[in-house]
């Protein structure tokens, strides 16, 4: 009997080694096991990744200026390093550094030059004023100098303002006979203290005459400190559309302007009202018409000037619309039918002829 101890407990280990081993795989995978239920409420952590691409914002799209685009660059912009006239210049692109100063083929240095003589005897240019902040440039509102501006309005042109300041107010109602006024100045906030201000904010005013490329401007522009110079909507004369407006007031609108020729001889075109030109056609007298655009933000603080950035931008890009509708600026992609007039002079005879 003692010989057969060794033998007997042998096979008995490992039973008892098998019979624990079986224990502990039943107790782990009671642990492991928790239902379909845990599982859907708790995945694994390989369900849970996706894969994100993490991207940064995209490069701004390069823009280059129309190329019937003008900037006027005389005296009377703030034409010093980051001031309003280098901002607004800096904005469309145009002017490099030469001599210590900004050059371009397309800045307008004086009204009474021939480049601007020459402008504003032809067709679908747009000129651009930058804020009038150091003067204003002054000449006989009834001839001369003034005449010209408005033959070049009329010729089918574009002439696009900047606000800030009530110069470039005084400039429309001086050389185009208006009567636009700030807001206060009809009694929209008047006692209040504001003063020619309004706090905004501006909302686009959408309807059928929102020219198309006006359409993905912002549709809310607001008040910048004192930046933004709103008109009175009673002051607008007729011809103009609203591109956006408070209830009483606006700092972005355009109007129509047109002239036609006069009955009498030797007499300058006339300044019509857009809805009479019809009249005058039938007579034999018709109309030519182009843009006037008043932005009222005078871009001190280009850092903030994102949105109304943008709404120059599109006043810019306007004229050089080739789907511009005839009631305003006439289809540049075409030549205009020209009318000459008859009271004009006749050329000299030539010699032989």
């Amino acid at each position: 009997k003692m010989g057969e101890g060794p033998t007997r407990r042998g096979p008995i280990m490992h039973l008892i080694a098998a019979v624990a081993g079986l224990i502990a795989v039943v107790a782990v995978t009671c642990l492991v096991y928790v239902g379909p239920a845990a599982q859907a409420a708790a995945p694994s952590e390989l369900l849970t990744q996706e894969l994100v691409l993490f991207k940064m914002e995209p490069p701004p799209e390069p823009w280059s200026p129309p190329s019937n685009l003008w900037l006027y660059w005389g005296e009377a912009p703030n034409k010093r390093f980051g001031h309003s006239g280098d901002n607004v210049r800096h904005l469309v692109k145009l002017g490099r550094m030469a001599g210590g100063e900004y050059r371009d083929p397309h800045f307008m240095f004086d009204w009474g030059s021939q480049t601007f003589r020459d402008l504003s005897e032809s067709c679908c240019t747009a000129m651009l004023m930058p804020p009038m902040k150091n003067n204003m440039p002054i000449f006989n509102a009834n001839a001369g100098v003034a005449q010209r501006m408005r033959n070049y309005v009329a010729n089918g042109n574009h002439l696009i303002f900047t606000g800030g300041s009530l110069v470039s107010i005084e400039f429309m109602n001086r050389y185009f006979f208006y009567n636009i006024e700030p807001v206060s100045a009809a009694g929209t906030f008047k006692g209040s203290g504001y003063g020619n201000w309004s706090p905004g904010p501006f909302r686009k005013l959408i309807d059928d005459e929102l020219p198309w490329v006006y359409k993905m401007t912002p549709d809310t522009l607001y008040q910048d400190h004192t930046s933004v110079s709103s008109m009175d909507l009673r002051s607008l004369p007729s011809g103009t559309t609203v591109l956006y407006m408070t209830p009483k007031s606006t700092p972005v609108f355009l109007i129509k302007f047109c002239q036609r020729l006069s009955e009498r001889h030797g007499e300058p075109p006339i300044k019509t009202l857009p809805k009479d030109c019809w009249r005058h056609a039938k007579r034999g007298y018709p109309c030519s018409c182009g843009t006037i655009t008043y932005i009222g933000y005078d871009w001190h603080y280009d850092q903030t000037a994102a949105d109304w950035d943008k709404v120059m931008l599109a006043a810019v890009e306007y004229q050089s619309d080739p789907d511009v509708s005839t009631t305003f600026s006439p289809n540049c992609r075409q030549t205009p039918k020209v009318i000459e007039d008859p009271h004009a002079p006749l050329p000299p005879p030539m010699c032989g002829k």
